[in-house]
């Protein structure tokens, strides 16, 4: 009989915490609690959460909640480390948003914490469950469109709107104030900070890390935004291939509801083109759910294009490896070299020089 995993929401104030609420819903989970950083209570979805006893601060949340077993970091990235700590010390099974920390001698402790009390510790990546990646990675791995020479890829997506401003903020996002570059007064913690599934999708469907990066950053489009917002990285893998990435924050956030779940005029976008010695490959890697188009009238179709991927593909990997014991597909180990590759990205930005990543 299916026994449900006791856990609870931490936080709510990153982006893709309401991706989680449904778990209400999940019979592998039972939600026990939240907690809710204050000025978040009346967040996106917020009210599929008003049956649950919701708390101010973790402290008050694992108090009355003694018999939990896991926690998800629904949280901004500087409260990730605190967050890890607290959970390792009740023994709690952890799944994390996308960035564990930007901080490697936090990485590091959370691998050694996590490992040292045999815990789970899975990483948000929801692009590894999107069936044109597994179609992208087994092309590549059959040959059929020869030795890959090049492999470019766009992430753009809107500065984040119903989190706003953690992403424009840099302690939240990337975990402390770090100079984007001399002579600019931005900071470390935008677009590049927010999109590492294009990094880790290089990474995975190539089985190869990256040698070199190179990134750059134009003046923002937007006002009042302390982080970079359009930023392009290239480079070398350690294959020999060559690599580019745009993660930018390139579409309109300033968005009208259509109908429920619809907005206009664009949802994010991931694409991916593969050239090789035989062929190339040209794949919408996300999926796009909607098109909206403007009629003459001044009003707007949507159509709807199909699903985006599996969300719950990876909250239903979680319940397994917390209850079989085995590995998440995307752990600490698995996502640490996709965190130093971004690390290098913004040490190529400060300095205008590559960075080789066997000296970063």
């Amino acid at each position: 009989m299916l026994k449900p995993v006791k856990i609870a929401i931490l936080s709510c104030n990153h982006g893709h915490a309401k991706g989680y609420y449904p778990l209400i819903h999940d019979p592998m989970f039972e939600v026990v609690a939240v907690s809710i950083t204050p000025g978040y209570e009346g967040g996106e979805n917020m009210d599929m959460l008003a049956q649950l006893p919701q708390y101010s601060t973790d402290e008050e949340l694992y108090a009355n909640h003694p018999d939990l077993e896991a926690v998800i970091l629904a949280s901004d990235n500087i409260s990730h480390m605190r967050q890890v700590r607290d959970a390792v010390k009740r023994g709690l099974h952890i799944f994390s948003m996308k960035i564990p920390t930007f901080d490697m001698a936090e990485y590091e402790e959370m691998i050694r914490l996590t490992e040292d009390a045999g815990l789970v510790f899975q990483v948000e990546l929801e692009m590894r469950h999107h069936a044109p990646v597994y179609r992208v990675k087994e092309l590549l791995e059959s040959g059929a469109i020869g030795e890959l020479l090049s492999i470019n890829m766009v992430n753009y997506s809107h500065n984040p709107v119903w989190w706003w401003p953690w992403m424009c903020n840099p302690e939240q996002s990337y975990g402390k104030r770090v100079s984007l570059r001399p002579g600019d007064e931005r900071f470390r913690g935008g677009a590049l900070a927010d999109h590492p599934h294009v990094f880790d999708v290089i990474r995975y469907i190539t089985g190869s890390e990256f040698e070199t990066v190179f990134g750059d950053v134009s003046p923002n489009i937007r006002e009042g935004v302390e982080t970079e917002d359009m930023v392009r990285v290239i480079g070398k893998l350690q294959s020999g291939a060559i690599f580019s990435i745009d993660p930018s924050y390139a579409n309109n956030e300033h968005q009208e509801k259509i109908r429920v779940g619809v907005k206009n005029p664009k949802p994010v976008e991931v694409f991916l083109t593969a050239v090789g010695t035989k062929g190339t490959i040209i794949s919408d890697l996300y999926g796009k759910t909607y098109q909206c188009q403007m009629k003459p009238t001044g009003e707007y179709y949507c159509a709807g294009l199909g699903s985006s991927g599996l969300w719950n593909r990876r909250t239903a990997e979680f319940y397994h490896c917390i209850r079989s014991g085995c590995k998440p597909t995307v752990g600490l180990r698995e996502h640490y070299n996709t965190i130093r590759a971004m690390n290098a990205t913004y040490d190529s930005i400060f300095t205008g020089e590559a960075v080789h990543m066997d000296e970063a």
